[in-house]
């Protein structure tokens, strides 16, 4: 008889203690998830450039019929993840850039701001891809008008 009811109070004590510590951690995580931090913390997007990609080559003929383009491009990111979509998406990245390509003369492409211009056209472009803005540089690797 002593002996249950010591091992009750034991027992006892011991949901005392265990139950209000699974309450606070049970709380802990919920706020942890809704509020995004500690480990459901979410990496933050910058326009800073840690990652790129290089495309293929492309060769593309100008709009005024009797010059052609060599070029070579990679696409900054900024997150790691960012490769997936951009993989995933690649068909449609280089079709986007062959269209505005395409659409140029090579008098358009020799003009002072010409390079910075394409590039930031071919970044808007590409960006529209994906549901946040992930490409964060366009890099001219090999840029050849003949």
């Amino acid at each position: 008889m002593q002996q249950t009811i010591e091992s009750r109070r034991k027992k006892s004590r011991f949901l005392f203690v265990v139950i209000p510590l699974i309450a606070f951690i049970a709380g802990f995580l919920t706020f942890s998830f809704f509020s995004k931090t500690f480990i459901f913390a979410e990496e933050q997007r910058t326009n800073i450039t840690n990652y790129t990609y290089p495309m293929e080559e492309i060769i593309v003929n100008l709009k005024d019929g009797s010059h052609f383009l060599k070029i070579r491009i990679a696409l900054g990111y900024n997150l790691p993840d960012d490769k997936k979509d951009i993989t995933k998406n690649e068909v449609q990245a280089r079709d986007a850039v062959l269209t505005i390509l395409r659409n140029k003369s090579a008098e358009d492409l020799m003009s002072p701001r010409a390079e910075e211009d394409l590039k930031d056209e071919i970044q808007n472009k590409l960006n529209q891809f994906f549901p946040e803005k992930i490409v964060t540089d366009i890099f001219l690797m090999d840029f050849l008008i003949q």
